[in-house]
C-alpha cells in the first residue's frame, strides 16, 4: 500500500479530501503532512490528527511541523521548506512502499516544492484537489457531502519515475524526526547537493556531443568557465596545489630507485636486521644543479646514484620491508590510486633467502600496508635487465619464471600481485627485444602483460622490435619513437602506451628548458606523442635518483612542453588509467575513484 505525502497550511481539510479520494477507494495505511511552525497550520494540524483519530484510527499519521519557519515570505524560507520536504521524502521512499503526491494543501510554493519533489524522486501517483470557490468543509460529514455531490474533485497528474543521480543522495537525507515533535533544519545539505546535481546533468546534457573526446565524462558537467579554464596552459606557480590533489596513476617506477638519498636512506638503514653487513652510509653525491643538472649523465652515472641503497642494502629483509613502507607512503602523499612498482626479486636474494621468499617479503609488506592505509594499490612488474655483457641471459630466465609462477601462484587476488614483465637495461643493437622472443614465450602462454624499455638509448629500430618482435603493451620512455613516422601511427593505432618519465629523461638525454619547441627536433616529445594520439603516460622512473615526485614531474612538462594545458594532464592520466596492466572490470572500479578537482 503506498503512502500519501500532503503539505499542509491553515485549511485542514484538504488533507482528509486527498485521503478519501487519492487512492481510488482504497484507504493509506501512512500518511505524513508537512507544514510550518505558524500557530495557525499548527492548529490546523492538530484538528487533522483528530480526524484521523475519531474517523480513522489506524492510519499511522506523521505530522512534521518546521521549526522556526512561520511562513514562506523570501527565497531561505522557501530553501529550509524544500530541505526538510527532501528529508521526509527520502525517509518515505525508504519505507519500500511507494508514494502518492498532493498538491492541494498550503502556499503555492509548497505546492510547488512537492511537484519538483516528485519529479527528481518519483512517486506512483501526483494529484491535485479542485473545490468551487467558496466551498467550506469544516467537519466530517461536509467533507462526505462534497465528495458524494462532486464538489470536491482530484485530478490525477499521472506517475513520475524520478532522477537515478537524485536518488543517489539518499545518504545525505538525514531522519525528519519523530512525530509532533518540531523539525528542526539546521543546514541545507540535502537541497543544495540536490541542486548541484540538477546543474550538473543540465550541463552534461549540454555537451553530450563532446563526451567522447573528453579524458573524463564527469568535465562535461562542469560549468563553462571551469571547461575554459581547463583548456588554459598549466601554470607551475599556481597549479602545484591541483596537481598534488589531483588523483593519480604511476605505471613507471623502480622499487630500488626509492630510498636512495637522505631521510629516507636513513630509515631503511635504521631498519636493518643484520647492521654488520651494510655499506657505508654515504650515498653517492648528485651532479651539479640535480635535479635539473645543466649537461645530462649517462645511464651508467645516473644508476650509480642508487648505489647507497643497491642490492646489498635491500638484501637485508629489515631494510627491505621498510623500503616498501616508505615508498607506499610516498604514494599515499601524492594521490596515487594506483601504482605498477618495478622489482628485481633476484637481485637481493642470498644464500639463506630464494628470489621467491624475496619477492613473496615485498608482496607481504606492500599487502601489509595497503591494508593497514587504504588508498593506493600497489601491483608488481618483475624486471629482466639486460646487460652489455656476462651472462645476463641466465638471470632473465630466472626473473621470467619468477615471474611466470607468482602470477600462477597469486592468481587474482585481491592484494597486491605480479601483473607483467619489464625487458630493461642496457639498450643497443645487440640487446635489442627480438633476441628474447624464445624467453619471453612463457610469459605470454600464461597473460602476464609486457612492457619494454626502447628508445631511451637505442633509435626507433629498438621500438620496432620490441612492438612487433615482443608484442610489447607499453615501451618505456620511447624517446626516439618520433624518429619513424609510420612507427608512431602504429604505435597510436595499436593504443600501445609510452612511459614517459620528464625529470629521468631530461636528466639522462637532456632537452631544451623554457624554449619554444614547435618543430624544434631536440624538443621533449610528449606533446608531439599526444598530439599523434599515442596514449602517453607521466611517470617518475626512479623517485630517490632523479629527486622528484610524480607531482613534480608534472610541474615540469610546462617547462619542457611549453603550452601544454590543464586538460592534456588529465589526458595523460586517463591514458594511465587505460594503460594500466589491470582488467577491464579493475579500471572501471579504479575510473569511479577519480573525481577532478578544480580551483
Amino acid at each position: 500500500m503506498p503512502s500519501l505525502l500532503c503539505t499542509l497550511g491553515t485549511s485542514w481539510a484538504v488533507v482528509p479530501e486527498a485521503f478519501l479520494l487519492g487512492n481510488g477507494g482504497s484507504l493509506y495505511d501512512h500518511v505524513c503532512i508537512l507544514t510550518t511552525s505558524d500557530p495557525k497550520t499548527i492548529e490546523s494540524l492538530a484538528k487533522v490528527e483528530t480526524w484521523f483519530r475519531g474517523h480513522h484510527p489506524g492510519t499511522r499519521i506523521t505530522g512534521l511541523a518546521i521549526e522556526g519557519l512561520t511562513d514562506l515570505a523570501c527565497s531561505e524560507d522557501h530553501q529550509r521548506f524544500e530541505e526538510a520536504l527532501f528529508r521526509a521524502y527520502f525517509a518515505m521512499l525508504g519505507e519500500g512502499q511507494g508514494i502518492h503526491v498532493c498538491l492541494a494543501g498550503g502556499f503555492k510554493t509548497m505546492s510547488a516544492a512537492a511537484q519538483e519533489a516528485a519529479g527528481l524522486l518519483g512517486c506512483e501517483k501526483l494529484f491535485h484537489i479542485t473545490a468551487p470557490f467558496g466551498l467550506r468543509t469544516d467537519s466530517h460529514e461536509e467533507i462526505l457531502d462534497a465528495i458524494h455531490n462532486g464538489s470536491i474533485r482530484l485530478i490525477g497528474l499521472g506517475s513520475r519515475s524520478g532522477w537515478p543521480t537524485i536518488l543517489e543522495l539518499a545518504t545525505l537525507a538525514e531522519s525528519p524526526g519523530a512525530p509532533g515533535q518540531p523539525f528542526l533544519i539546521e543546514d541545507f545539505t540535502l537541497s543544495n547537493a540536490i541542486h548541484h546535481r540538477l546543474e550538473a546533468a543540465s550541463l552534461l546534457s549540454a555537451n553530450e556531443h563532446e563526451l567522447a573526446t573528453l579524458p573524463f565524462p564527469q568535465i562535461a558537467r562542469w560549468a563553462p568557465n571551469l571547461r575554459a579554464w581547463l583548456n588554459e596552459s598549466l601554470d607551475p606557480a599556481t597549479d602545484a596545489s591541483w596537481l598534488l590533489a589531483l588523483p593519480k596513476v604511476e605505471l613507471h617506477c623502480h622499487l630500488g630507485g626509492f630510498a636512495t638519498h637522505g631521510e629516507p636512506l636513513a630509515l631503511v638503514r635504521e631498519a636493518a636486521e643484520d647492521v654488520g653487513k651494510l655499506l657505508p652510509s654515504g650515498p653517492p653525491p648528485c651532479p651539479a644543479g640535480w635535479p635539473l643538472p645543466a649537461t645530462p649523465v649517462s645511464l651508467g652515472e645516473y644508476m650509480k646514484l642508487g648505489d647507497a641503497t643497491g642490492s646489498t642494502l635491500l638484501k637485508d629483509p629489515g631494510c627491505l620491508r621498510r623500503h616498501c613502507e616508505l615508498l607506499y607512503n610516498h604514494l599515499l602523499t601524492q594521490n596515487i590510486l594506483h601504482a605498477e612498482i618495478r622489482c628485481s626479486p633476484a637481485n637481493y636474494a642470498t644464500d639463506g633467502r630464494s628470489p621467491w621468499t624475496v619477492l613473496s617479503d615485498i608482496k607481504a609488506a606492500f599487502d601489509a600496508v595497503m591494508n593497514a592505509r587504504p588508498g593506493c594499490h600497489v601491483n608488481l612488474i618483475i624486471i629482466a635487465t639486460r646487460r652489455e655483457k656476462g651472462d645476463y641471459r641466465t638471470a632473465i630466465g630466472r626473473h621470467l619464471t619468477l615471474a611466470v609462477t607468482a602470477a600462477e601462484h597469486w592468481g587474482m587476488e585481491a592484494g597486491c600481485r605480479i601483473v607483467g614483465v619489464d625487458l630493461a637495461g642496457y639498450e643497443d643493437i645487440t640487446t635489442r627485444a627480438h633476441y628474447f622472443r624464445e624467453d619471453f614465450r612463457a610469459v605470454h602462454r600464461c597473460g602476464l602483460a609486457l612492457t619494454v624499455h626502447a628508445g631511451e638509448n637505442d633509435d626507433a629500430e629498438g621500438i620496432w622490435s620490441a612492438v612487433y618482435d615482443l608484442n610489447a603493451r607499453r615501451i618505456g620512455h620511447a624517446l626516439s619513437l618520433g624518429e619513424s613516422p609510420d612507427l608512431l601511427r602504429s604505435v597510436a593505432d595499436r593504443r600501445i602506451g609510452v612511459e614517459m618519465c620528464p625529470y629521468a629523461n631530461l636528466q639522462i638525454k637532456g632537452f631544451p628548458l623554457d624554449a619554444a619547441v614547435e618543430g624544434n627536433p631536440q624538443a621533449y616529445p610528449l606533446r608531439r606523442y599526444l598530439a599523434a594520439g599515442v596514449p602517453v603516460t607521466v611517470n617518475t622512473d626512479n623517485i630517490g635518483i632523479s629527486n622528484a615526485s610524480l607531482t613534480e614531474n608534472f610541474l615540469l612538462l610546462p617547462r619542457l612542453c611549453p603550452g601544454i594545458r590543464r586538460l592534456d594532464v588529465l589526458q595523460l592520466l586517463r591514458n594511465a588509467v587505460d594503460q594500466s596492466f589491470l582488467s577491464p572490470a579493475q579500471k572501471s572500479h579504479l575510473l569511479a575513484r577519480i573525481t577532478i578537482p578544480h580551483l
